[in-house]
C-alpha cells in the first residue's frame, strides 16, 4: 500500500483503490462518450438541460454544482452549451470532464 501523501498512482481509483477501468472512470474502451448539452432553464436550484443536438428528456442537477462545474455564475447559466464526458457506473453514470461549448 502507497502513503497519499507522498504518491499518487493514476491507475488506482482515488476512492476504492480498485484499478482504473471503465467502471472506475478510466480513459480506455468503453470508459464513456462526450456528449454536448444545452441548459434549457433553471428553477428553484435545480438546472435542467439535454442534449444538444436532439429533443431527448429534460435531466436535472444542481444548478450551483453544475455552475461551479462549469466555473461560471450559476445566474448565466440558461442557455450555456457544455460537454461532458458520461461514463456508466453502477450508480448509473457519472458526468465528468465539463467544458463549455
Amino acid at each position: 500500500m502507497t502513503d497519499r501523501n507522498t504518491s499518487f498512482d493514476a491507475s488506482t481509483c482515488g476512492i476504492c483503490g480498485q484499478p482504473s477501468d471503465a467502471r472506475h472512470g478510466g480513459d480506455g474502451p468503453g470508459a464513456g462518450r462526450r456528449v454536448d448539452y444545452v441548459v434549457v432553464g433553471t428553477r428553484g436550484g435545480i438546472a435542467e438541460f439535454r442534449e444538444a443536438d436532439a429533443e431527448s428528456r429534460v435531466r436535472r442537477t444542481d444548478a450551483a454544482v453544475l455552475a461551479l462545474n462549469l466555473r461560471v455564475e450559476q445566474s448565466s447559466l440558461a442557455g450555456r452549451r457544455f460537454s461532458c464526458l458520461v461514463v456508466p457506473d453502477q450508480y448509473g453514470v457519472t458526468r465528468r470532464d465539463f467544458r463549455l461549448a
